[in-house]
């Protein structure tokens, strides 16, 4: 887990927005975005069973904007002002209790 695994928690029960800023394995480089919270845990389909942060790139312009980073690449999580509605996110068909982490997300629980 990454030393701000806390502040990450904290702003998924609240719908918090948050920037996170991580190095992108793919791209080889460092990478700041503006994201929703969605889950910790192993990533559905990964060849591993590390948990990883999985965010929702809110501002992203192309698919997909679901990122999932290993604890050892966050290099810092923060929250920002605003929140955001599940509703707006969540437009696959959704299987409640799906998450790794519970919160109280209405129908997206």
């Amino acid at each position: 887990m990454h030393a701000e695994h806390q502040t990450f928690l904290d702003a998924l029960h609240s719908k918090n927005r948050m920037v996170v800023r991580f190095f992108n394995r793919k791209e080889k480089r460092e990478l700041v975005k503006t994201v929703a919270p969605m889950d910790f845990g192993p990533l559905r389909g990964a060849l591993d069973a590390q948990p990883r942060y999985q965010f929702w790139d809110l501002l992203g312009k192309r698919k997909p904007l679901n990122i999932a980073v290993l604890a050892e690449d966050i290099r810092e999580m923060k929250v920002e002002e605003g929140t955001f509605d599940p509703a707006e996110i969540i437009t696959w068909t959704f299987k409640p209790g799906a998450w790794a982490v519970e919160r109280d997300w209405g129908s997206f629980s």
